[in-house]
């Protein structure tokens, strides 16, 4: 199972760093663009959009590498149970957020999904709205990951994770 997560973490890292690309390119067109006085109406849009896909794939990782949201300057100072048990509540608590805003974004993204782009009609505003489901249930998932390899630790005494 761990080596399927790291896939999926990798494979998002990846549509990120691709999505941060065609921002890049996007903006830097619009930018050419307006020097030579031409008119690229859909660099805006496309660079808004490809933002979008880059943070929240970009947010999903950074949450299983435990460097999105953390409280961890007690965690460091706490051992054994205490510390385990500060972890499991901070991380459940966003846990909790994630499952939340997955569930409620799948709603949202259906009710989007046949939404054109303004400047580029033929494309669908629902591929946009994908990247809110998929990187929120992949949180979620990285989070239990997190949570489970905390509970090892504590039970195995192993060298934490976070050290």
């Amino acid at each position: 199972m761990e080596r399927f997560i790291t896939w999926l973490a990798r494979l998002q890292l990846a549509i990120g760093t691709l999505a941060l690309v065609i921002f890049v390119a996007a903006t830097l067109l619009q930018v050419l663009a307006r020097y030579l006085n031409i008119s690229v109406l859909w660099t805006e849009e496309v660079a808004v959009n490809a933002f979008i896909w880059a943070i929240f794939s970009g947010a999903a990782v950074m949450v299983r590498e435990k460097k999105h949201f953390s409280f961890n300057a007690l965690a460091m100072k706490l051992t054994g149970r205490t510390r385990l048990a500060l972890v499991l509540f901070e991380r459940s608590v966003m846990l909790v957020f994630c499952v939340l805003c997955a569930f409620y974004s799948v709603e949202i993204t259906d009710t989007f999904w046949h939404s054109k782009w303004v400047t580029l009609p033929s494309l669908q505003q629902g591929y946009v709205w994908l990247v809110l489901p998929v990187s929120f249930a992949t949180s979620s998932l990285y989070l239990l990951e997190g949570m489970l390899k905390e509970i090892r630790v504590c039970v195995k005494r192993e060298k934490p994770a976070w050290s």
